[in-house]
């Protein structure tokens, strides 16, 4: 009985992810690219985001809707300034986690990321979001702390990265982020139509 229900919300929850939902704006990301946020979504800082010490460019989004008060809710898009090597973009996200060794640190970092204590709640594999394929692992995190999505692509032969935190639990969580996640583009494209 468990496992029906378990199924039954994650059906819920892909259908919830491709419904239309108001969309506040859309922002201008570096590199040509764009997203756009869910209706309450801003961006907290500037638009173009700031470097990091790790040599990679942040783009802080906060949500301030009611729902958000208890979730708290935010995600963190992560860009790379020098292109990844290889084929095409396709190839180059295939190519992020191929050994073992770059799986097993990079598991170990987001458990280090969400909290002591955190659990693995989706493992690192690579799915498709919108348009794209992405790797995306889901922590949980214990009573108190956020848990998180931590989700990596390449689009034009740059890294793109996503962190979104929040505290919500149950199996239907970052479906904000994901939309987010989803909307991902180049500015050409997104002028031309092409959804």
């Amino acid at each position: 009985m468990r496992t029906l229900a378990l199924v039954v919300v994650r059906a819920i929850a892909g259908v919830l992810l491709v419904l239309p939902t108001a969309h506040a704006e859309s922002v201008s990301l570096p590199y040509d690219m764009m997203i756009d946020l869910p209706e309450g979504w801003r961006v907290d800082g500037p638009e173009q985001g700031k470097v990091g010490t790790d040599g990679l460019l942040r783009v802080q989004l906060i949500c301030d809707t009611e729902a958000c008060e208890k979730t708290q809710e935010t995600c963190t898009v992560l860009m790379r300034r020098k292109p990844i090597e290889g084929a095409d973009d396709v190839a180059k996200v295939r190519a992020l986690y191929d050994s073992p060794f770059q799986r097993y640190f990079r598991l170990r970092a987001v458990l280090r990321n969400t909290s002591l204590d955190a659990e693995i709640l989706k493992p690192l594999e690579l799915v498709r979001i919108g348009d794209r394929d992405w790797y995306r692992v889901e922590t949980d995190a214990r009573h108190n702390r956020k848990s998180g999505l931590f989700a990596e692509t390449v689009v034009n032969g740059l890294y793109v990265g996503a962190i979104c935190k929040s505290c919500e639990t149950g199996m239907v969580r970052h479906q904000d982020g994901q939309r987010i996640l989803t909307s991902l583009k180049l500015r050409a494209l997104k002028a031309a139509g092409v959804h």
